[in-house]
Order: structure tokens, then C-alpha cells, then sequence
């Protein structure tokens, strides 16, 4: 199974960040934090807090949001959305106060318009109030030409992390073995990458074994690899930001 607690806090750990400084850059609480690298999710208040703060924090240390939260969604979790997670309130139940001030302004705004009649007879008769704009000191602004400009698209460049693997499999599904530190270590996950999807890894040193590679491109550290043309199962093994193959 993939260590979303693991991938996160490796990722941490590599560019010298503190929980504190992750809270100040992200606005998420120290505990949620460390929750999600412990992955003890119960902590938080609801699966829609999970996937928003897993989102946020996998950009925050350049790694794959879909990846996370996969891996998350597949472990069954359920998905209700929490309505009103800010206490709001709806237009039929609006607090009292609120109700008896827009009373106040509605009737001082009719005080307002009876103040205005009763000075406009007061002027006499034989003088009619002039009701064009300009003599009750209203100005139309001319209306000026709107120059829309097109949108200059942004342009986000990922920041290239050291000892990342990501194995993907746009045109079929391969099964995927990942271990930390050879081919006995930590298994870091084990399972089926399926068509179009990505699998994110981070680590000093990475053994890897595909399936079916002809279905697999690989990118360590942002650079791709030239695709394995093999139907047969290979093994790799990723160090120093290079991949060798084994056997």
C-alpha cells in the first residue's frame, strides 16, 4: 500500500521545513499536519477537510494532489460533504438582528421621501420643480470605451525534487513493485498502476520491478526516461537521481 504519511513527511524533510513554517505557509493547524503524516485522518473534522488539506499540502511540497488522493479514496473512506462547515446560515433562518435592522433603513429611507415631497410644495405652486437630472444635481458619467485586455496565461513550473520517481501509464495498465533502499527493502507500494494514472515516489535510493514496461514512462527528478519497448518484467533501481537497470 502507498504511505501517503511517509511520501509527505520525507518531502517535508527534504527542504528544511518546520510543522510551524508549514502552518504559517499553508494556514493549516500544526495538528492537522501531523495527522496527515501519521495518516491518522480521524483527527480532522470530515473527509471534505481530508482531501482539501491533502490537496494543499501536496502542491505546497510539489508533489501530486491526484496521487494522494487516490490513494486516499481507495482506502474507502467515505466521501459525504459537510454542509455549512463554517457555521453559515440560510436566507430563511437569518439571525434577528439582521431582520430588524433592514427595517430601520427601510423606514428611514420612507422618512427620507417625505421629507423631499413636502419641500418640493412648499417651493408654491407657480414654481414646478424641475425633475431632469441636472437640476436636482445628478451627473451622468459619459460612458467611457472599455479596452478588455486578453489574459496573459500563467505559467507554473514544478520545482524539480530530489530522489522523485513518477511512474505513469498512459497507454495500459502494468503491475508495479516500489522499495526503499534495494530490492529487500520497505515496500513503498504494490499493485496495478492502471491506464492513465500516476504513481509518485520519493527517496534516496528506489528499486523498482514493471510488470509490462512497454506500458510505463518514467521521469526521475523531472527528466524523462527513454520508454522500454520489453513485454517482459525489469527491474531498475534509481540513485543519485539516475536510473540503472538490474540484471
Amino acid at each position: 500500500m502507498f504511505e501517503i504519511g511517509n511520501t509527505l513527511r520525507e518531502a517535508r524533510v527534504r527542504r528544511n521545513l518546520t510543522l510551524q513554517q508549514v502552518e504559517e505557509d499553508t494556514k493549516i493547524r500544526v495538528k492537522y499536519v501531523q495527522a496527515m503524516e501519521n495518516e491518522d485522518f480521524d483527527v480532522m473534522p470530515g473527509a471534505t477537510y481530508v482531501k482539501g488539506f491533502l490537496r494543499t499540502y501536496s502542491e505546497y511540497l510539489a508533489l501530486d494532489p491526484e496521487v494522494m488522493l487516490d490513494e486516499y479514496r481507495s482506502r474507502g473512506v467515505k466521501t459525504a460533504e459537510i454542509q455549512e462547515p463554517f457555521g453559515g446560515v440560510s436566507m430563511l433562518g437569518a439571525p434577528r438582528s439582521h431582520r430588524g435592522r433592514n427595517t430601520v433603513v427601510f423606514v428611514a429611507v420612507i422618512c427620507l421621501l417625505v421629507l423631499g415631497v413636502i419641500w418640493i410644495l412648499g417651493r408654491g405652486s407657480d414654481t414646478q420643480p424641475s425633475t431632469k437630472p441636472g437640476a436636482l444635481g445628478i451627473t451622468s458619467p459619459s460612458p467611457s470605451p472599455s479596452v478588455s485586455k486578453p489574459a496573459k496565461p500563467q505559467q507554473t513550473t514544478t520545482p524539480v525534487v530530489k530522489g522523485e520517481l513518477r511512474v505513469s501509464a498512459p497507454d495500459g495498465e502494468s503491475w508495479l513493485e516500489v522499495r526503499r533502499d534495494g530490492s529487500t527493502g520497505t515496500v513503498l507500494f504494490s499493485g496495478t498502476v492502471k491506464k492513465g494514472k500516476t504513481r509518485v515516489f520519493v527517496g534516496d535510493v528506489l528499486w523498482l520491478r514493471l510488470g509490462n514496461p512497454s506500458a510505463v514512462r518514467l521521469r526521475v527528478e523531472g527528466r524523462k526516461i527513454a520508454p522500454n519497448d520489453s513485454v517482459d518484467p525489469v527491474d531498475y533501481i534509481v540513485k543519485n537521481g539516475k536510473l540503472e537497470r538490474q540484471g
